[in-house]
């Protein structure tokens, strides 16, 4: 939130970027082994016959042993392999992480300040200078593959609806739909009406 308001207050051009399989790109570092069963086997067998060689049964059901060479969503490991790799990329590129929030980098390009802030492979990317945004994003693709972009004054970043006013240099940020989306999924009722989201129990203690 906090750097949406520097984004807005400067008048700096915004972009997202989103890392596709982002976690593929991290290698494994430790041995870590992989066993599908059933079906899923018959896929992987449908994408590389070769695996075929390797199947056995086990209880009844096929059975097929992996060794992962690179990160793997659902991993535990994963998400800290992907966040190393991603930040020595930004500081071999000239940015110095935040000391108060590790997901977020700066760095100072024609006199002005370049953000990159971050939540997994969700990237804001910000500077006053349109081309610096475009470099910085062209820099990243070249490490990480062709990315999925948004530019200009409105964006969806995170469940956040983003709209930047240039005109008095503020930004408006809206979760309507995505509140929406949350209660479809969760099959609650939502339209009671309450005077505080608070429990009724909140206040009782057991012993």
């Amino acid at each position: 939130m906090i750097s949406l308001m520097i984004d807005a207050k400067e008048r700096r051009d915004v972009a997202t970027a989103d890392v596709e399989g982002a976690y593929l790109y991290a290698d494994m570092e430790e041995f870590f082994l992989l066993n599908l069963v059933g079906k899923a086997v018959d896929v992987m067998c449908q994408v590389n016959p070769k695996y075929e060689n390797f199947v056995v049964i086990e209880n009844g059901k096929k059975v097929l042993y992996l060794q992962l060479l690179k990160a793997l969503y659902s991993c535990f490991q994963s998400a800290l392999l992907w966040y190393g790799l991603f930040t020595n990329t930004l500081v071999q590129m000239g940015f110095k992480l935040n000391p108060y929030d590790l997901c977020v980098a700066n760095s100072q390009i024609k006199g002005k300040q370049c953000t990159v802030a971050w939540y997994v492979d969700n990237n804001k990317i910000s500077h006053v200078d349109e081309t610096v945004v475009t470099d910085i994003i062209k820099k990243i693709e070249v490490k990480f593959g062709k990315m999925t972009v948004t530019r200009g004054k409105h964006h969806v970043f995170l469940g956040m609806d983003i709209t930047f006013n240039d005109n008095d240099g503020t930004v408006t940020i809206l979760m309507k739909e995505s509140l929406k989306e949350a209660i479809a999924d969760s099959g609650m009722d939502a339209s009671k009406v309450a005077p505080t989201p608070a429990k009724k129990d909140l206040f009782t203690i057991e012993d």
